[in-house]
């Protein structure tokens, strides 16, 4: 009647892990909220950034100075690159 089968023990272990993951979420959560995050910890929001950032190639955040081209009105780095006309002054 009360016998275990192994359905069983599987459910109780799903359940006992999605309840201590509920509360490590939770407990971080209000870490984050009050403001003592531990060294390194992220919020999710930083977390999907950083791994966009790993997935494209993406490894610095400089931003670079652009002028419009005279010529076609497109916006190329001061650095010097060539918008692609043959009259293009950059």
């Amino acid at each position: 009647m009360f016998g275990l089968s192994l359905g069983k023990l599987l459910v109780l272990v799903a359940v006992i892990v999605i309840v201590w993951q509920g509360f490590k979420f939770y407990s971080r959560s209000q870490r984050i909220q009050d403001g003592d995050r531990r060294p390194g910890e992220r919020t999710m929001g930083e977390r999907i950034r950083k791994s966009m950032r790993e997935k494209t190639g993406q490894t610095d955040n400089a931003v670079e100075d652009t002028e419009k081209c005279p010529v076609c009105g497109a916006y190329v780095p001061v650095g010097g690159a060539n918008c692609g006309r043959k009259d293009c002054p950059y």
